[in-house]
C-alpha cells in the first residue's frame, strides 16, 4: 500500500502517519518499507533521516536564495520516487505539500518559472511515479475546520516539529483551498477525505482505515 497523508499543518497529518505506521504492523504483520515514514517537505523543519533539522539548520535552509531552496527541494522530491518501487510506502505531504508552500511562502515554483510547481514539476513528480510503479497510490486528504487549526496552531507552535513555520493565522483559509486544490489536481490514484475537527487521533485513524479500505488489495492486507 503507498499513501500520501495530505493536508496543512496542525491538522494531524504527522500524527495519524505515526499510527499508520503501528496499525500498519499490527494489521499486516510488516511495516511500511524500511519501518519508515516520509515527512521531509517541510521547510525549514524535515523530520528524520537521521534525525530532525536543528535550530543552526533551519536557519541555514532559511538563509538560502529562492534558487537554492527550489533546488534543495527539487533534488530531494526526485530522491523519494525512488521509494514507490518498493511495496509500500508512507509519505505525508510530498509533492502536494511542497507545491503549497513554495509558491506562497519561500518564492519558488511560480507561474511562468522554469521549474513552476502548478504546471511543470508537479505534472513531472506524478508522471514519473506512474513510470516506476502502476500500483495506486492513495491520497488521504485531511482537513479541519479554520478555527480548530488556529487552537492547535496556539497551544502547539513552539513545539519543535513546527519551529519556523511560515504559516499565518491569516492565511489559514487560503492555504487549506490550495490544498485542495493540489489534491483535486493530482491523477496517480484514489482519493479519500477526513475532518479531524472533532475527532481523536485514533478516531480518525479508524476512519482513514476505512475510506482506504476498498482501495487496498488482498496482498496489502495480508502481506505477513
Amino acid at each position: 500500500m503507498k499513501i500520501i497523508l495530505s493536508g496543512i499543518e496542525y491538522v494531524g497529518t504527522t500524527t495519524i502517519a505515526n499510527l499508520m505506521k503501528e496499525w500498519k504492523v499490527k494489521t499486516t504483520g510488516t511495516p511500511f518499507y524500511d519501518n519508515n515514514l516520509h515527512d521531509h517537505m517541510k521547510i525549514p523543519h524535515t523530520s528524520g533521516h537521521p534525525d530532525d533539522t536543528t535550530s543552526e539548520e533551519q536557519q541555514q535552509i532559511l538563509n538560502l536564495s529562492p534558487k537554492l531552496k527550489e533546488m534543495y527541494h527539487r533534488y530531494h522530491m526526485y530522491y523519494h520516487l525512488h521509494h514507490y518501487f518498493q511495496r509500500d510506502d508512507l509519505t505525508v505531504g510530498f509533492h502536494i505539500e511542497e507545491a503549497v508552500l513554495a509558491r506562497r511562502y519561500y518564492g519558488y515554483g511560480l507561474d511562468g518559472e522554469t521549474f513552476d510547481r502548478e504546471n511543470v514539476v508537479f505534472d513531472r513528480i506524478e508522471n514519473r511515479i506512474k513510470q516506476i510503479t502502476s500500483d495506486p497510490i492513495i491520497t488521504v486528504h485531511m482537513k479541519a475546520e479554520t478555527s480548530i487549526i488556529e487552537k492547535r496552531m496556539d497551544s502547539l507552535k513552539r513545539n519543535p516539529e513546527h519551529s519556523n513555520s511560515p504559516l499565518k493565522k491569516e492565511d489559514i483559509p487560503a492555504v487549506m483551498a490550495e490544498y485542495k486544490h493540489f489534491v483535486d489536481k493530482s491523477n496517480i490514484g484514489p482519493k479519500v477525505e477526513v475532518d479531524t475537527t472533532v475527532d481523536t487521533p485514533e478516531e480518525t485513524l479508524n476512519k482513514v482505515v476505512e475510506l482506504i479500505k476498498p482501495h487496498l488489495s488482498e496482498a496489502d492486507l495480508n502481506n505477513h
